[in-house]
């Protein structure tokens, strides 16, 4: 990952951030993206629960944006990936995974 890539990260992170409406302790934020679609999956963690069907306002053309600009970044490396998965607990850093 290039500097560039931790800026787009961090673009998609306050995005899902923002749109998270009542609060979370953590969350994991799964997107997936094919020839002409994005998939992507929320799951928010508050007072120790896990919520897989929270309330959200996540923009998703911003999301699709960034997550194309992303993508087009690592192929350009020879780093297609398929799909990840970022994770955020409150006072810890902000990991990402990628499946390839």
């Amino acid at each position: 990952m290039i500097t560039e890539d931790i800026k787009i990260i961090q673009g998609i992170f306050q995005v899902v951030e923002a749109g998270i409406v009542h609060g979370y302790d953590a969350f994991r934020y799964g997107v997936e993206l094919g020839e002409g679609y994005i998939e992507t999956e929320l799951c928010v963690e508050k007072d120790g629960v896990e919520d897989w069907n929270v309330e959200e306002d996540i923009n998703g053309a911003i999301i699709l944006r960034l997550v194309r600009e992303l993508q087009d970044s690592a192929v350009k490396r020879g780093e297609p990936w398929k799909s990840f998965v970022m994770s955020y607990r409150e006072g810890e850093q902000v990991q990402t995974k990628f499946a390839y």
